[in-house]
């Protein structure tokens, strides 16, 4: 996968305990123009149950701008 356009980290509380993530934004595989995002929990990362393209099972989504999808991305991963 290429270099991230955007990145962000971060820790969320579960029963006490803090658990890292990291979300990262990637264009889109299949629409120019469009982006979207991959998320580590505990510096695993999350595959997609519905993967939009059979070669990148880790990207969820489709946004219109980088910044979007970074917010969607860390609003996903802190909850």
């Amino acid at each position: 996968m290429a270099k991230p356009i955007l990145e962000k980290d971060g820790n969320k509380s579960e029963s006490g305990i803090n658990i890292p993530w990291y979300v990262a934004v990637h264009s889109h595989p299949l629409l120019n123009g469009k982006y979207s995002y991959t998320i580590a929990i505990h510096n695993v990362l999350e595959r997609n149950p519905f993967p939009m393209a059979d070669f990148d099972s880790c990207l969820f989504g489709c946004y219109d701008t980088a910044l979007l999808a970074l917010n969607a991305g860390v609003e996903d991963a802190q909850a």
